[in-house]
This record gives structure tokens, sequence and C-alpha cells, in this order.
């Protein structure tokens, strides 16, 4: 899917969108999510429950998850993004702010289940505005900007939750009051802010000298059956369930994987795996854009697995910081990878970019919720050295679905040669 030859003014245009979707991104898909791990024994105390079952309210965002990203993929293919984003992004803040009015486990499960509905509209189609505004060969740049808002969003709900803002302000109902907020306004920002691609803005496919189109109003019935249909399908969802088993599931319980630890391991310290998943989102996808996709896919799942495992095992501080510097940059660059796939894979239609976003990342997330619950559950009943290995393992599989991936690309191998202008 090589594209060329877009308008000055939507060259920079870009740029202010890809600002705006990495803002949504960072706050209302992950900060208001990640946040749930480092408060929970917090969140326990008041709400009388072991802290072993705040883990659920912490899944029930992947489990709800599940069900919303596909359908809110396809809104975007049928609806414009502009409102799809936004409102999603609105609902997601007001519902993370009113976790206060809910002081029971299932009240707060039930929360959860609500701001999935705003995540499962949010995410699926920050990908396709990407994939709309951005050539094949800047998609991997583009993407894996949009991912390190994820990434930061994780680190900045790991390293400020527990410490600095439940100091400064008191509780852990209060923080997520603050969070909600701040991801309300970020959504009304995108409303007012970003519009799709105008025809002269979009990337022209150097196959047919056309603008690339993902067309708005491509009915559900269509869409679903074409992409259940495509060979890559099932491969990808199987590979990405495996990565987000060990991604989340580590995530889940990293606080405690530090706390087991015979050295100390200070409150701020847990950022550091998200904040350098900032860097490998970065940096695997740019790498993926001068090389192949597939190397930056056997990249993130050695360096993930590899990462897990040696935090749970570290000798001393020092190998323990190496582990999350590893297991957080390949985790961030490989979910970045993931947001390129709707967009590359070769036998899916630029018009069904947002519904084959929600069916991947609908049903990665099964790897999620299970990951997440079943770690945390091996970590209380056999300790540290087993449950490193039910988190990390799974991921490793990945590396025999890589090969089933049609990942020769729409035109990525055309020469340059054939296009009608040249990118910017």
């Amino acid at each position: 899917m090589a594209h060329v030859n877009q308008s000055e003014g939507g060259v920079r245009y870009r740029w202010v969108v890809l600002l705006v979707a990495f803002l949504v991104h960072m706050t209302s898909v992950t900060l208001v999510w990640q946040a749930l791990s480092p408060l929970k024994k917090q969140m326990a105390v008041d709400l009388g429950v072991p802290w072993q079952d705040i883990a659920v309210v912490y899944a029930a965002i992947s489990f709800g998850l599940v069900f919303t990203q596909l359908p809110g993929g396809a809104l975007g293919d049928k609806y414009s993004v502009r409102y799809a984003v936004g409102l999603g992004a609105v609902l997601t803040g007001v519902a993370t702010a009113v976790r206060f009015a809910f002081p029971t486990l299932t009240g707060q499960i039930a929360v959860s289940l609500l701001a999935t509905v705003g995540i499962g509209i949010v995410n699926p189609n920050l990908i396709k505005v990407v994939t709309e505004w951005f050539p094949s060969s800047q998609l991997g740049l583009g993407q894996g900007v949009l991912m390190t808002g994820n990434t930061l969003g994780i680190g900045l709900a790991l390293s400020l939750s527990a410490g600095f803002l439940l100091t400064t302000i008191g509780s852990w109902q209060n923080v997520f009051a603050l969070y909600g907020g701040i991801t309300a306004v970020v959504g009304i920002f995108w409303l007012l802010f970003v519009r799709s691609p105008r025809k002269d803005e979009r990337p022209t496919n150097v196959e047919t000298g056309l603008p690339f189109t993902s067309s708005e109003g491509v009915p559900f019935r269509d869409s679903l059956p074409a992409v259940l249909r495509s060979p890559s399908t099932p491969w990808a969802i199987s590979f990405a369930a495996l990565a987000y088993w060990s991604v989340f599931g580590s995530l889940a319980v990293l606080p405690e994987y530090a706390d087991a630890h015979a050295f100390a391991v200070p409150e701020y310290v847990l950022g550091v795996s998200p904040f350098a998943g900032t860097a490998g989102a970065l940096l695997l996808p740019l790498l993926s854009d001068r090389y192949t996709r597939r190397l930056g896919l056997n990249l993130g799942i050695v360096g993930l697995a590899a990462g897990i495992i040696l935090t749970g095992v570290a000798p001393s501080f020092p190998v323990f910081i190496l582990a999350m510097l590893v297991s957080g940059s390949s985790g961030g660059g490989l979910a970045a990878m993931f947001y390129i796939l709707p967009g590359e894979l070769a036998d899916i239609d630029p018009n069904h970019v947002g519904t084959m976003s929600g069916v991947l990342l609908s049903l990665a997330q099964l790897g999620a919720v299970v990951g997440s619950i079943i770690g945390a559950q091996a970590l209380s009943s056999y300790g540290v050295e087993v449950s490193v290995i039910v988190v990390a393992g799974p991921c490793l599989l990945g590396l025999l679905m890589i090969p089933r991936l049609h990942l020769d690309g729409r035109g990525e191998d055309q020469p340059t040669a054939t296009a009608v202008g040249t990118d910017d």
C-alpha cells in the first residue's frame, strides 16, 4: 500500500492530526486503564476485598474490549472517525471520573465495562486515522508515534498514580477523577480540531495513481465477512492475542514482581518499562519501514519474552532495570507493529481497515484478559518464577505465525518510477 503525492497543506496538517491522536491515545486508551494496577492495593482496602480481586477490575476492561472494538472499528468505516473518536474519548473520560460513586467491587467492574465502550470506539479508529493520512513508506513512523501515546500513558500511570498523585490529592478516587477529566477534555479538543483528509490530501496509491480511499458508509454486513475471509486474519488474531497475554499479563503484576525481590524497587521505577516502550514504539516500526515488517515483529517477540523472564528472576536492581528496559521497549514496539498490520496486510481492503482493526484488537484482548488473571493467580499460588514463565511463554508461539501473514504489502515493492509524485 505505497502512497505518494499529497498536497502541501495535507502533509502539514497530518502532523497536527497525529499529535492530537497521540494525546487521545495516551489518555483514553491507557492512562485511565493502567492506573488500576498501581492503585489496586489502595482500592482493595476501601472496597474490602483481597488485592487479587482488583485484578478483575483491571481485566474487565480487557474483557469489555473483546466485544466493543469490533463494532467500534466498524463504526469508523460507516461514519465519520472525527465523531467516533471524539465522542468515544469523552465517554471514557466521564466513566473514569465517576469511579468515586461506585464503592463496591461490582460497581468498579461495571464502571470498567462502561469505559470500554468508549475505548473500544477510540482505539481501532485511531489506527484508521493514521492509515488515512500517512503513506505506506511512513506508516511505521505514524503508527509508532501513535503508540508512544500508549506507552507514555502507561508510564505516567505506573509512575505517578500510587506515589506523587495519591499523596498530593489524597485518594485513589481523586486520581481517577483527575484522569477522567483530562481524558474528556482531550476528546473535546479532538472534536474541535480534527477532520478527515480531503481528496487532495490523501496519499496516492502508486499502483493505480488514485488517492488512497477508505470510504465512509461501508456496511458492517459487507466489511466483516470480507475481513473474516482474508487468509491473514486468523493468524494475525492468534499472534496478537498471544502477545497481549504477555504484555498486559506482565503489566498487571509488575508492582508485585518488584516487591518480591530482596532489593528495594522505588515506586517511580515502575514507569521505566512503559517509558522504554516509547522508544520501542518508534524504533521497531521505523526499522520495519527501512527493512521488513517481519523483522520488527520477530525482534519484538524475542525481546518481550526475554525481558519479562529477566524481570522476575533479576538478581540485582541494575539487572531489574535492564530487564524492564528490554521488555518495555520490545512490548511497545510489538504493540505498534500490530497497529501497522490492518493497513499493510495485502489481503485487507483499504475500505475495511477500521473493521480489521476492530476484529484484531477485540479478539487480541482475550489474551490480555486471560494473561492478566492467570499471571496474578500463578504469582499468588506458585511464586514469581512460575508466574514469569506463564506470562512470557505464550508470545513465543507468535514466531510460528509470522510467516503466515501476507505482509508483502499493497504495492510495497513497486518501483517508485510509477508514482505520480513524491513523498514529502
